[in-house]
């Protein structure tokens, strides 16, 4: 053998110990953390023990044809940054420089330190990029995953209805599973996906301004109601909500294009005001959309919207009810969809926000060629809602 033939070698032996070695500590790794969350040595999330969070979205479970299980999970793995340390001062040059970031630079308004730091803390942290996290559902079925350039992951388990049925648990008649998602540090998360029979009702709900005040169309206002003000509820729409909960036991979904980094605060003011519990759809700030407005009505808030109808469409059978607003796109994308899809919409409400009439020509246009009978637009809940969404149980399409 040739001195360069060897060297080769040599160099090809190095680099596959290398790799078995790198596998054999990954495995270790992720060994002992079965083993430390399983015998309860794992650090709880609430002790504090370390800086590095993790905030999990209630995501769904999609039963298929062939009787498995889908199940998505969907998380954020972040770090207190040294720019929370703004939050303890008290400045009026601080909260001006915060503003610039929520509202349009032209639009400042001086809020005199009125921000609310449990919402702004979230805006304040650094992404923890490519680390792995480890899911854990019941003993038996554990899974790997590494959070993006952004510190967000996202992925999909197929799980066996036997397996998934031992798991289930109901809570407020909703079917769900709990699962654990372990970070480097050995830190423990729980989350919880909603699982979804293959045929049924699912309401998918718009947030702002839909069932909470947000002016969404008004710069400032947005910014004023999003991080200052306590949030306000669009009167009616819990009991409304609760109502058709009741009547037909139909799972629920918040469709929302404002920041994941409000997903704690939302959260609480849906439990607050007794809205039905839910999955979360909303969408990561990056500091590159320079305000929150723009965040908001950018391109992008359509094509997540869109996608995440779709996605509920093309992965089951389910009838769907959705329920938005007219201050941005709702009408033309529920419209759109259900051109596509009339069968498996089944009605649209719209709450109208911008004192148009309810006999408007943007809404005959979104919904053009749509049964006049499947949408409605509206301002009272209470008054104009149906109680009784005319749907024979069990639903079939």
């Amino acid at each position: 053998m040739s001195p360069s033939s060897s060297s080769l070698l040599l160099l090809f032996v190095i680099i596959l110990s290398m790799i078995i070695h790198g596998q054999s500590l990954f495995f270790k790794k992720t060994r002992n953390k079965i083993k430390n969350v399983v015998g309860g040595k794992s650090r709880s999330n609430t002790e504090g023990l370390h800086t590095e969070q993790m905030m999990l979205f209630p995501n769904i479970g999609f039963q298929g044809k062939d009787n498995k299980w889908r199940l998505n999970v969907l998380g954020w793995r972040f770090q207190p940054s040294k720019r929370t340390k703004f939050l303890g001062q008290s400045s009026s040059k601080i909260s001006e420089r915060l503003a610039r970031f929520f509202a349009d630079s032209n639009q400042i308004v001086y809020y005199n330190d009125t921000f609310q730091p449990d919402r702004l803390k979230p805006f304040m942290v650094e992404d923890r990029a490519h680390e792995e996290i480890l899911i854990m559902i019941g003993k038996n079925h554990n899974f790997t995953t590494k959070t993006d350039s952004e510190g967000q992951f996202r992925t999909s388990f197929i799980m066996p209805n036997d397996d998934v049925q031992k798991l289930k648990k109901t809570i407020k008649n909703d079917q769900v599973i709990t699962y654990k998602a372990i970070g480097d540090n050995e830190d423990v998360w729980e989350g919880k996906i909603h699982l979804l029979d293959w045929r049924g009702l699912s309401v998918i709900s718009d947030i702002d301004d839909t069932i909470k005040i947000s002016e969404v169309i008004d710069k400032i206002r947005l910014a004023a109601n999003t991080f200052i003000h306590g949030f306000r509820v669009v009167k009616g729409m819990p009991e409304v909500y609760r109502g058709w909960k009741d009547k037909y036991n139909c799972s629920f979904h918040y469709l929302s294009a404002m920041p994941d980094q409000l997903y704690n605060v939302t959260k609480e003011f849906i439990d607050d005001q007794k809205f039905p519990d839910g999955t979360f759809h909303m969408r990561h700030f990056r500091w590159s959309s320079i305000s929150i407005f723009n965040f908001v009505h950018s391109a992008d808030t359509k094509m997540h919207k869109n996608y995440n109808i779709r996605y509920f469409i093309r992965n089951s059978l389910r009838t769907l009810v959705l329920v938005g607003d007219s201050g941005e796109h709702d009408p033309e994308i529920y419209g759109n969809v259900t051109r596509e899809y009339p069968k498996r919409i089944h009605q649209i409400f719209i709450r109208a926000v911008k004192g148009e009439a309810k006999d408007d020509k943007r809404f005959f246009k979104a919904f053009k060629d749509i049964p006049r009978e499947k949408w409605l637009v509206f301002t009272d809940p209470i008054k104009e809602l149906p109680k009784d969404l005319n749907l024979k149980l069990p639903i079939s399409i």
